[in-house]
């Protein structure tokens, strides 16, 4: 289940502007443990069950698949989120019918019902990661809106790539009679195609070792090619400088990757593999991949990681969001804590000496206002927590764990 920040703006957590974040360094040395945590946790107090309190050694990838979902975390940072190009796209759109949840794509399933043809797995053998977006607009009166999914397709050279993508877009291409080839003058190596009596158009685009697929609806309008064709140009805009920043692994460095390069994913309490909180492994980011954490994200989301000089996150069971200071990480809190309509305060765990609020989520059925889970928030020296879970005593036996695991020095 993925952690659901409710559908209050000011809970979410990112930004258009979210290069503060993105060039954030990750892997310098391992600073984790924060400046406040010289004598250790007394846990004498404290309920922590059978959970993990002791740091652990992440250690390096077993193998190249779990190297190349690690790598397609990290690509996700930079894949253009729809808003950054027209703020009229409010709602995540991960678990529409079409999409297959998952964001990280490592084979044509990664795309769900987006590619038609069935040729993908073998056109595109050597892709070594991919990371898809998918955004919707608020449905108008009629019910109906525009949607744009956006994904990322990372080859291990422009030569690949160069081959991949125009291949890719004519098996695309050639699915359907009626489909007819639509230029987009403004990225030559982009190739694409529609059907003149359907509102929505598919493309690919090279860019150095990377492919960008993208597929457009507009429901809210009659099929208007001209319309659509701005709106793929739009989205390069923002696309294409953002691969230009992102540093690929090396090939020969991949399959073995250290996982956990800052140490702070080892202070992060890890999932339940029998029961893993999310589709996407146990990871880290530190921009906008942030948005897949979130069950109804938004861009104020970004924003506000930004302002409170968010640099890292880290997620399994829970999620730790690092900040540069203190001070930051308190702000954070601050603005977090506070429940919003669909929120009852709930009780916090026992013998913590450290800020924690909780809630329920709640819901209203045949008149009667149920809990559907809980969620704490706890802040640790520069580290706010988001715990989730339906049981609050397991919530607040993992709140406790973590607390350990970030304040052990």
């Amino acid at each position: 289940m993925l952690l659901n920040r409710g559908a209050r703006a000011r809970r979410a957590a990112v930004s258009v502007a979210v290069a503060a974040m993105v060039s954030a360094t990750v892997g310098c040395g391992s600073e984790v443990a924060g400046t406040a945590t010289k004598p250790g946790p007394d846990t004498s107090k404290l309920d922590f069950g059978n959970y993990q309190t002791q740091p652990r050694t992440v250690g390096n990838a077993k193998n190249m698949t779990q190297a190349r979902a690690w790598e397609a975390q990290r690509l996700g940072d930079y894949v253009a989120l729809p808003f950054e190009a027209d703020p009229a796209y409010v709602r995540d759109n991960r678990f529409d019918s079409f999409v297959a949840g998952t964001q990280i794509v490592l084979n044509r399933k990664g795309l769900g019902a987006l590619i038609v043809n069935d040729t993908f797995d073998e056109v595109a053998e050597d892709l070594v990661a991919g990371w898809l977006n998918s955004w919707a607009t608020a449905p108008n009166a009629e019910g109906k809106q525009r949607k744009a999914h956006l994904s990322v397709l990372m080859f291990p050279d422009a030569k690949t790539a160069e081959s991949v993508g125009p291949t890719l877009e004519n098996d695309d291409f050639t699915f359907n009679s009626e489909n007819v080839k639509v230029p987009i003058t403004k990225y030559p190596k982009t190739y694409a195609h529609w059907r003149p009596s359907v509102s929505s158009i598919g493309s690919w685009t090279v860019h150095d070792r990377y492919v960008i697929f993208m597929k457009l609806e507009d429901d809210t309008r009659a099929p208007d090619l001209a319309s659509l064709t701005a709106q793929v140009e739009k989205l390069l805009e923002v696309q294409v400088p953002l691969l230009d920043k992102f540093v690929p692994t090396p090939s020969d460095k991949l399959e073995h990757v250290p996982l956990d390069p800052s140490g702070l994913l080892g202070r992060t309490l890890p999932s339940d593999q029998s029961a893993p909180v999310r589709a996407q492994p146990d990871g880290f980011v530190t921009g906008r991949g942030v948005l897949s954490l979130f069950a109804e994200p938004s861009a104020e989301t970004l924003q506000t990681l930004t302002k409170n000089g968010v640099d890292l996150i880290t997620f399994g069971q829970s999620v730790v969001f690092r900040s540069t200071t203190a001070s930051g990480a308190n702000g954070l809190y601050e603005e977090w804590k506070k429940p919003d309509e669909n929120e009852q305060v709930a009780e916090a765990p026992a013998n913590m000496t450290v800020p924690v609020e909780c809630f329920a989520n709640t819901y209203e059925a045949e008149g009667v206002r149920k809990t559907a889970d809980y969620i704490c928030y706890m802040q640790v020296d520069r580290y706010v927590v988001q715990v989730r879970d339906s049981n609050l005593q397991d919530l607040h036996q993992q709140v406790a764990a973590q607390y350990i695991l970030l304040a052990r020095p």
